[in-house]
């Protein structure tokens, strides 16, 4: 689609860069660069001007220095822009260049990072063009949430029996993420047990296709609901974004043969297992990355994701949108408990 929003290009663009690794909501971590330079494109990169980029709970870890998908975190680097993804206009071209002005892409960022400016510099083929009916929100968020969700339960079909068991567990079920699981689990026939911290959204969980929502602070012992619900069985699959005491409890609802697959490590803390129920149980442990699943897939993946969108299986849902200069107010709002949606900075302010 060629985006009317292709305008003459300054030479100095607003970005927000990492002054040195900390808790991002404190004064000093991050500045707003107002004077950073805009890349100039050459043989076959494109100049995207970026419209929305969403804060991801790994763009907070990138920020305190935990996340090592980001190579600036593995090299103890500052000085670069954090942000994992978001969408863009196309307006200018290298000579070699075959994406058209005025296209919608989303620029496939990898371990460089760098979505939270308002110009990035890419090649042609590191970026994916947005069909028309899917708007600029939603393809800022193309990736890291949809894709992931997707990648997931094509594991968990892979390497476990679902006809024989449909039953999967996941925590942080509040999160985007969570929701989305949600809803692609029940467009495959596959039940879900959510687990959630506090009650406030259980409801919201349900009307979303959730089969059974269990609130970790009214439930000590959720693991035993969990057999009680898969009538001694326990679960085909566990998809665990937390680690601690949480994910150990996971752990230990699986059935003979389950798998644990874990994407997430928001406690930053370990799970406990046993060597026993590895070995007798013949339990699957294993870790999916998006960043290390996405190449090895074929090209129809990303149709098929719009297609989700299409189809309204996936529908991504916005907490706010703030431009880049209230970078502060987005983190704090990320730390909310019971945050409803995502964050998202929109990048062109003036």
């Amino acid at each position: 689609m060629n985006d009317e929003r292709v305008s003459p290009i300054p030479c100095l663009q607003t970005r927000l860069e990492l002054v040195h690794f900390g808790k991002p909501q404190e004064e000093g971590v991050l500045r707003l660069r107002r004077d950073a330079p805009v890349p100039v494109p050459h043989g076959s990169q494109v100049l995207v001007k970026m419209l929305y980029a969403p804060l991801h709970p790994a763009d907070m870890f990138t920020i305190v220095g935990f996340y090592p998908g980001v190579r600036y975190v593995i090299e103890k680097q500052a000085g670069f822009v954090p942000g994992l993804e978001g969408c863009g206009v196309v307006v200018a071209q290298g000579e070699d260049a075959t994406i058209p002005l005025g296209m919608r892409v989303v620029p496939l960022l990898g371990e460089e990072a760098g979505s939270w400016q308002q110009y990035v510099c890419v090649e042609g083929r590191q970026c994916i063009c947005v069909p028309n009916d899917i708007n600029d929100t939603t393809a800022a968020q193309l990736l890291v949430n949809p894709l992931t969700v997707v990648g997931l339960l094509k594991e968990v079909e892979r390497l476990v029996d679902l006809y024989e068991n449909p039953w999967i567990l996941q925590t942080a079920a509040n999160s985007t993420l969570g929701r989305m699981t949600i809803a692609l689990a029940k467009h495959h026939s596959v039940k879900t047990i959510n687990v959630i911290r506090s009650s406030e959204t259980m409801e919201e969980l349900k009307q979303l296709g959730a089969d059974v929502v269990i609130v970790e602070e009214q439930d000590g012992q959720w693991d035993r609901t969990v057999y009680q619900v898969t009538k001694g069985k326990g679960v085909a699959a566990v998809l665990e974004a937390v680690g601690s005491e949480m994910g150990s409890l996971a752990f230990n609802c699986l059935q003979s043969g389950g798998l644990y697959l874990a994407y997430g490590a928001q406690s930053g803390k370990p799970i406990r297992m046993s060597n026993s129920d590895l070995i007798f149980k013949d339990i699957i442990c294993k870790g999916f990355w998006l960043s290390r699943w996405f190449p090895k897939q074929p090209p129809h993946v990303v149709e098929d994701l719009f297609d989700l969108f299409r189809k309204r299986v996936f529908e991504p849902r916005i907490q706010t949108i703030l431009p880049l200069d209230r970078y502060l107010e987005a983190f704090r709002l990320q730390r909310e408990k019971n945050r409803r949606g995502k964050i998202l900075f929109s990048l062109q302010m003036d």
